[in-house]
């Protein structure tokens, strides 16, 4: 047998490596404004990973909450680098605008609104050029 490296000793030492929890000195990437906070860690060398490691810590220890889109898809690696604070505050604009003119295109509608050839009070439509049941005729109404 050889002297040299076992392959099931390299096999053993990487399965318990990778359980193995490496603390990580990750570099502060940014905050939002509710205030979590983002860190991103370099790949090591005897990692399997091919890209980096991000993750957030956010400010009120509760993990399950929403998060910034643009945030999200920087930590899901969607995107290569975070966001600035100028595209978030841009974005949050752009979104007030489109909430604002939703609530006033809603106001216009119900101004605008007729009464669809497709409804009727009873639920079904009744439309005149149909019979209702075949081969009799519907008397006018």
């Amino acid at each position: 047998m050889s002297e040299g490296r076992s392959v099931w000793r390299m096999i053993i030492n990487n399965i318990i490596r990778s359980f193995k929890v490496i603390p990580s000195e990750g570099k502060l990437m940014g905050e939002d404004n509710v205030g979590n906070k983002y860190y991103e860690a370099s790949r090591r060398k005897e990692s399997f990973k091919k890209l980096d490691t991000r993750w957030f810590e956010p400010k009120d220890g509760e993990w399950q909450q929403d998060l910034p889109a643009e945030w999200e898809a920087w930590l899901r690696g969607r995107r290569k680098d975070p966001p600035t604070k100028e595209e978030i505050q841009m974005n949050l604009a752009v979104a007030n605008m489109k909430k604002e003119n939703a609530k006033k295109n809603a106001g216009d509608k119900e101004l605008d609104s007729k009464p669809s050839v497709y409804s009727s009070e009873g639920g079904f439509p009744r439309r005149n050029d149909y019979e209702r049941e075949p081969g009799k005729q519907d008397q006018p109404r």
